[in-house]
């Protein structure tokens, strides 16, 4: 990936450097940092479906802020004013999950010294977020599906009937329709939950975005932790453009704050201090640049063409849907391009990662492929 600082990897980068117009244009409103277009297309399925009451299921892996989003919804809903609350499936034993949830009466079980409203009727008005779901036992699912559809609840031990308006965001890393299929999870429930959906994207398709995370952790961790964590080289800027982040954010954030907290006072975030794991990423020789205009915008669209296939995993559809072409217009720019000496590797990656078709053969072969990740 390029990113602008190759002809001097070695220079101690201010994070001013890396968002000097900001973090993105969704960064104060909704909380959302970075400047891709899966950001900028984020942002705007959360403006529009914000404003609706109905139940929101957000999908995606872990790490890639799916409470982050839920906020977002709640923040520019109706309900802002109101509470919102978070509940973890994951983090709770199944045998406390329905008194957090529903409350309970007193006297119901051994501890239960008084009466305790759940977080259902605590976000009353508000936005209730009930993350891993798929974790949810099969009691539970029962008796969420009935506050969805009646709006009402029972406290454990309690034959009283209350009445909640709460607005639903759901979301899970798990595949529910495949919980589904293997009767783990109640198919009415499912559909109840997804009436409108959200895809958080996996930083693996927005690795544009990385100087501009980068920025923001460390700014963040200068002022709550390591005021001196302010600085970091461009080479190991790089090294975290290219790394796939399996965890997504949460992973980068983590890598930051460990990497941080390993330097001395007035130190630098280098290549060699980022970890063991980041440390083995090999960061490429720069090529000398083409001094000519035509010569350094076909260096320009390699590397651009390149960024695209490594995020798709050589998909060339979306890669062609990012960068705003055609599948067969990519296919003749890489040719157009791989005549070219300056741009041979552009064919190279691509024919790697299976992107493009050899002369002569079907080039529709990857469209098997599914776009979607």
């Amino acid at each position: 990936m390029a990113v602008g600082w190759e002809h001097d990897r070695r220079r101690a980068l201010e994070i001013e450097e890396l968002a000097t117009d900001g973090y993105g244009p969704h960064a104060e409103t909704l909380g959302l940092v970075g400047r891709s277009r899966a950001v900028i297309e984020l942002g705007h399925r959360i403006a529009a479906l914000a404003p609706s009451p109905a139940t929101v299921f957000v999908h995606g892996e872990t790490g890639t802020g799916k409470e982050l989003i839920a906020r977002a919804l709640h923040s520019e809903s109706p309900r802002s004013e109101r509470p919102f609350l978070p509940h973890n499936f994951a983090s709770i034993p199944d045998s406390l999950v329905e008194s957090e949830l529903f409350g309970h009466a007193k006297g119901s079980f051994t501890g239960a010294h008084a009466d305790r409203p759940g977080l259902f009727e605590l976000a009353n008005g508000g936005t209730l977020f009930l993350d891993e779901i798929g974790d949810a036992s099969p009691s539970v699912q029962s008796r969420l599906l009935r506050v969805l559809q009646e709006g009402e609840l029972r406290r454990v031990g309690d034959g009283r009937v209350r009445r909640v308006d709460v607005r639903i965001v759901a979301a899970t890393h798990r595949d529910l329709a495949a919980e589904v299929r293997g009767a783990r999870f109640r198919a009415d429930l499912f559909y109840r939950l997804h009436v409108l959906t959200i895809r958080a994207p996996s930083l693996r398709e927005r690795s544009e975005d990385v100087p501009l995370l980068v920025a923001y952790i460390l700014r963040r961790l200068s002022r709550r932790q390591r005021p001196e964590a302010r600085r970091i080289t461009g080479e190991a800027l790089d090294v975290l453009a290219r790394y796939p982040w399996p965890g997504n954010v949460r992973e980068l954030e983590t890598a930051l704050e460990r990497a941080v907290h390993a330097l001395g006072p007035g130190g630098t975030l280098t290549h060699d201090s980022l970890g063991e794991g980041l440390a083995a990423v090999d960061v490429p020789v720069v090529r000398e640049r083409a001094e000519n205009l035509r010569g350094r915008t076909r260096e320009l669209e390699v590397e651009m063409i390149q960024s695209a296939l490594r995020r798709t995993g050589g998909n060339r559809t979306r890669a062609a849907r990012s960068l705003g072409l055609t599948r067969q217009g990519l296919w003749k720019k890489i040719r157009r391009l791989a005549r070219d000496e300056v741009a041979a590797d552009a064919h190279a990656v691509a024919a790697d990662a299976h992107a493009v078709a050899a002369p002569g053969t079907n080039t529709r072969a990857d469209d098997t492929r599914p776009d979607s990740p």
